[in-house]
């Protein structure tokens, strides 16, 4: 017997885990749970490409409307280097600095070498780039193989336009890209965004009503093509003097039917 007395019984069931509790798991909780990063991620590649619109390689021409990584980055809510970091790893972003920090990793660089042989900051390097992470899941053919192909597509268009602009067949080609450029976000010189589509022998714009015909499409063309040969440019969407022009005219300036400055 010890000197506090003989001990109490004590219960078994005081011993014995509730049923109906579950125990709590060690580690760390979740911050977000149901967070899924491969998901965000490429959400986040998604959305960048649609604003992106064309991809960027400064070995070749790229359309002087098309969004730029500010435009890009104002969009999405972030940084010019997150949007290019973003491109990078999708394939949309190419310039001499970045395929020389890739072939400086790939060639099995650190990050503070290639620093060192670039002059670059950590920052820098780190944007030139893909992400190790995510960009995995994108449904196939993924959405940049797509955007790629349709990009080479609507250049193929604007190159045989150009070749063919003083032909007997100008007007095939002119209706060939304006197909190609379906769906394309346009701005009118107001800056109103807009699209198309092209259904039969009409274009069908998505701020205007009524239909712009085939007809109507040509007669601008032609007026088009004579002021751009008479004046070297055409100034405004009024000078086309036609129905829809205000939005005929965004497009003949991507496809190269005309210049808006004249030059000197």
């Amino acid at each position: 017997m010890s000197d506090f007395g003989q001990k109490r019984p004590v219960s078994e069931s005081v011993n014995e885990e509730p049923k109906d509790t579950v125990r709590a798991k060690r580690g760390r909780p979740k911050k977000k749970p149901g967070y899924d990063r491969d998901k965000v991620m490429d959400n986040m590649l998604q959305e960048a490409i649609k604003l992106f619109k064309e991809p960027y390689d400064d070995r070749q021409n790229r359309s002087p409307d098309a969004p730029t990584l500010v435009d890009v980055a104002e969009a999405m809510q972030t940084t010019t280097l997150k949007v290019r970091k973003i491109l990078v790893t999708v394939g949309y972003y190419s310039t001499e600095t970045s395929r020389k920090v890739q072939e400086l990793y790939n060639s099995g660089y650190s990050v503070p070498e290639i620093m060192k042989e670039t002059g670059l900051s950590k920052a820098s390097v780190n944007t030139y780039l893909p992400y190790s992470k995510g960009a995995y899941k994108l449904e196939e053919p993924t959405l940049y193989a797509e955007q790629k192909r349709l990009y080479r597509k609507r250049e193929t268009a604007c190159r045989m336009l150009h070749d063919h602009l003083d032909s007997e067949d100008a007007e095939e080609y002119l209706w060939e890209a304006i197909i190609a450029f379906e769906g394309y976000a346009f701005l009118t010189e107001k800056g109103l965004s807009f699209k198309y589509k092209v259904k039969g022998g009409e274009v069908f714009f998505s701020r205007k009503a009524k239909s712009v015909t085939k007809a109507s499409v040509m007669k601008a063309f032609h007026k088009a093509k004579q002021l751009q040969k008479i004046e070297g440019c055409v100034s405004g969407p009024k000078l086309l003097g036609t129905f829809g022009a205000s939005y005929l005219y965004p497009v003949f300036l991507r496809i190269g039917v005309c210049k808006r400055i004249c030059d000197d």
